[in-house]
C-alpha cells in the first residue's frame, strides 16, 4: 500500500534520471529518491532485462518462462491468476507498473496476473521478501515492478482458442516534452474451465497507456476494460456456465515531480489515483450480481540528502526520509438480501513516515532504515529492515532482519456474498519477522553468476479466509499460532557466449500453518516445496533468435469447497515445455512464432479448473 525505507546502496546523484531516456528509474528499495544502483543491496534483486529480439507481451507467461514463482491459475487466459513469493498470500504481494501501484483493494488487495497484456515491456524487477518498510501493508512478502517503453510500432497476434491481439504505439517528443501512447486489444473464445462441456469462456481485454514527462515532471495513466466468462455456480464452485460473467473497469494515474535542489539534495514529489469497478453477473440468470469498487488515492514526499561533503567524509555515506499519505473508499453493492444486507460504503486512511542511513565503511556497507505507520483502523505500526553487506571482488554476502504487516483487506473484513462468505470486522492485521542470508558471486570472466538466499520467516496473525462459520458459509478468521516459512532460493546464469545463455533457478519453499487440532504445523495449500526453471536463448546470424523454457512444479495441496465442510485435494507434479521463434526479416519486420505446452501436457495449478493444452501463437510486427 504505502511505499518507503529499506536500505540499499550508495550511488548518488550522478545518474540522476535523463529528461528523454526511455528508462524508468529503478524501483525504490528506500525513500532515497535517486537513481542508484543495487550491486551493493543486502539482498539479492532479480532483474528480467526483455531483449527487443523476443517478442514479450504477456506478464504471466514472462514470469513463467523466466523465474521461478509459484503462479496459480485457475483455467485458460483471463482465468484468475494468483502470484505467491516465499509461500505467503497472494494478497502479499505488491505489483507496480511503471512504480503506479496496480493491486485491486475492491478484490481483496491482490492484483490478477491474467489481465496485462502490454508488448512494451522493458523489465521486471522482483523483490523477494518483507518491505512494507518501503512499500507499505501489500508488500509483506515481495514487490514485482513492471517497467515499460514508448516505441512506434503495431503488432498482430492471432492463434490458439480464437485469439486476437492488435498493439499500437506510438512516441515522440519536442522541446518541451516527451510522449508514448500504447493501445492493446485483445479477444479469446479462451478454454472450457470447467473441462465438462467443451464450451469456451469468452474474454476480452482493452487497454491503454499514456506517458508524458519533461525534465521535472512525470505523468503516466493506465485504463483497463475487461471482460470475461467464468464457470462457476451460485455457490462458487466450478461448474459449466455461460451467464456468470465479470466487468472490470481500473484507471490508474501517477503524477511525479523531481528536482535537484543542491549539490547535495534531491527531492521527488507527487500524488496517485486509482479506481477499480467489479460487476459480477449471477450464474443463474446473467444478471448483476454484486458490484465491489475501491477508490485510492495518495501523496508521497521522498529527500535523500549526500552526507559526503557535509560530514567531508571519504566514503560516501547518505541520508533519506519519506512521507506518505493514503485514502480509500471501498464500496459493496449486492442484489441477493435474503441472507442480509451486504450494500455498504467503507473508508480508511494510513500515514507514514520514514528515514534511512546507507554507510558503506571499507569493504562493508551498512544499511539501517525505520518506518513508522499511522493507521485508521488498526493499531500504528512499526517496522524496521537492517543489512550488512560485504563486497568481495566479484560479489557480495549479505545479512538482512525485516519485519513486516499486512492490513486485513476489506474483503475480509467487509466482504459479503449471500450464502458463501461474510467478512469479520474483528480481523488483526497480519505481521512477519524474517532474516536472510545470501551471497552473489561472478566467476569465469563474470560470464556465470551464482546467487542464493536462504530466509526464515514466522507470521503472526496469518488471515484464513475459509474458515466455517457454523452456518453453512465461510468467513474470515486470525490464526492462533504463527505460521512459518523457511526456504532456498538459487539462480545460475550463464552467458556462454555473445548470442547464448542459459539460465537455471529453483526455489525451495517451506511453508506452513498451525493445525490446532493435531498441535502440528502442516503444509499449505498452492505452495509447491519445489520449482525449477531452465531457460535457454540464442541467437542465429543475429536475425533469428530461439528462447526455449522447460518449467517443473513439485505436487501441492489445494482445497474442494464443493461440499461443506471443504475437503483437501492433492495434485499432482507437471512440467512444461515452451519455446518463442523470433524471425527479424528486416529492420522493420518481425515474425514470431509461440508454442505453449509442447508436449500438451495435462495438469491442474488449481484443483478442478481445465488447464489449456498445447497452444501456438504467431505475431507480426512492425516497426516504424
Amino acid at each position: 500500500m504505502i511505499r518507503f525505507s529499506s536500505i540499499l546502496t550508495i550511488y548518488l546523484f550522478s545518474n540522476i534520471a535523463f529528461a528523454y531516456s526511455d528508462e524508468v528509474p529503478l524501483i525504490y528499495i528506500s525513500p532515497n529518491p535517486s537513481n542508484i544502483l543495487l550491486d551493493n543491496y543486502s539482498g539479492n534483486v532479480e532483474t528480467i532485462k526483455l531483449s527487443k529480439k523476443n517478442i514479450n507481451f504477456s506478464l504471466s507467461d514472462i514470469l513463467k518462462n523466466k523465474t521461478s514463482l509459484s503462479l496459480s491459475q485457475s483455467g485458460g487466459i483471463a482465468s484468475q491468476n494468483q502470484l505467491r513469493i516465499r509461500g505467503g498470500e497472494a494478497n502479499h504481494v505488491l505489483v507496480l507498473i511503471d512504480g503506479i501501484e496496480v493491486n485491486d483493494a475492491a478484490s481483496g488487495s491482490e492484483y490478477d496476473f491474467s489481465h496485462l497484456f502490454l508488448f512494451n515491456i522493458s523489465e521486471i524487477e522482483i523483490l523477494r521478501g518483507a518491505y512494507s518498510n518501503v512499500h507499505g501493508t501489500d508488500a509483506m512478502n515481495g514487490v514485482i515492478n513492471i517497467k515499460t517503453i514508448n516505441s512506434n510500432a503495431a503488432n498482430l497476434t492471432t492463434g490458439s482458442n480464437n485469439t486476437s491481439i492488435k498493439n499500437y504505439s506510438i512516441k515522440g517528443e519536442n522541446k518541451v516534452f516527451q510522449y508514448g501512447v500504447d493501445l492493446n486489444l485483445l479477444e479469446s473464445s479462451g478454454v472450457d474451465t470447467s473441462g465438462s462441456s467443451g464450451d469456451r469462456n469468452r474474454y476480452e481485454n482493452d487497454n491503454i497507456k499514456l506517458n508524458i514527462k519533461s525534465i521535472n515532471h512525470n505523468f503516466t495513466i493506465l485504463y483497463f476494460d475487461i471482460y470475461r466468462q467464468n464457470d462457476r455456480d451460485a455457490f462458487g464452485n466450478v461448474s459449466d456456465n455461460q451467464k456468470a460473467t465479470t466487468d472490470i473497469n481500473q484507471i490508474y494515474s501517477k503524477y511525479e515531480y523531481s528536482k535537484m535542489l543542491s549539490k547535495n539534495i534531491y527531492s521527488k514529489q507527487g500524488l496517485q489515483y486509482s479506481i477499480n469497478k467489479n460487476l459480477d453477473s449471477s450464474p443463474s440468470n446473467g444478471k448483476w450480481e454484486s458490484i465491489t469498487q475501491s477508490e485510492k488515492f495518495k501523496i508521497f514526499s521522498n529527500t535523500s540528502i549526500s552526507l559526503k561533503n557535509i560530514l567531508k567524509s571519504t566514503y560516501t555515506p547518505t541520508v533519506s526520509f519519506g512521507f506518505e499519505y493514503e485514502k480509500i473508499n471501498f464500496t459493496q453493492l449486492i442484489e441477493d438480501d435474503t441472507y442480509g444486507d451486504g450494500n455498504q460504503m467503507q473508508k480508511e486512511y494510513s500515514g507514514s513516515f520514514s528515514a534511512e542511513l546507507i554507510y558503506p565503511i571499507n569493504n562493508f556497507q551498512f544499511d539501517l532504515s525505520a518506518r513508522r505507520t499511522i493507521n485508521q483502523k488498526f493499531s500504528n505500526n512499526n517496522t524496521h529492515r537492517a543489512g550488512i553487506t560485504y563486497i568481495l571482488d566479484n560479489g557480495k554476502v549479505f545479512f538482512n532482519h525485516s519485519t513486516a504487516f499486512k492490513n486485513p483487506t476489506f474483503t475480509e473484513r467487509y466482504g459479503y456474498y449471500a450464502g458463501t462468505f461474510n467478512g469479520n470486522e474483528d480481523l488483526k492485521p497480519e505481521s512477519t519477522r524474517q532474516y536472510e542470508l545470501g551471497y552473489s558471486y561472478n566467476i569465469f570472466d563474470n560470464n556465470i553468476n551464482i546467487s542464493q538466499t536462504y530466509y526464515n520467516m514466522k507470521l503472526k496473525n496469518e488471515i484464513n479466509g475459509f474458515v466455517s462459520d457454523e452456518n453453512g458459509s465461510y468467513t474470515a478468521k486470525n490464526m492462533g499460532n504463527r505460521s512459518h516459512r523457511r526456504g532456498l532460493e538459487t539462480k545460475i546464469n550463464y552467458d556462454i557466449n555473445k548470442t547464448t545463455n542459459l539460465s537455471i533457478s529453483h526455489d525451495y519453499v517451506d511453508s506452513t500453518q498451525f493445525n490446532a487440532t493435531n498441535s502440528t504445523q502442516e503444509q499449505e495449500v498452492r505452495r509447491p516445496k519445489n520449482i525449477i526453471n531452465i531457460n535457454y536463448n540464442k541467437i542465429i546470424n543475429n536475425n533469428i533468435n530461439i528462447n526455449t523454457n522447460l518449467f517443473y512444479s513439485s505436487k501441492i495441496k489445494d482445497t474442494d469447497f464443493s461440499s461443506y465442510p471443504s475437503v483437501t485435494k492433492h495434485l499432482s507434479d507437471y512440467y512444461l515445455l515452451n519455446t518463442t521463434i523470433n524471425f527479424d526479416l528486416d529492420n522493420t519486420n518481425k515474425v514470431s512464432v509461440i508454442f505453449k505446452n509442447i508436449f500438451n501436457r495435462d495438469y491442474e495449478e488449481v484443483y478442478g479448473y481445465h488447464s489449456p493444452g498445447f497452444e501456438m501463437l504467431l505475431n507480426y510486427k512492425r516497426s516504424f
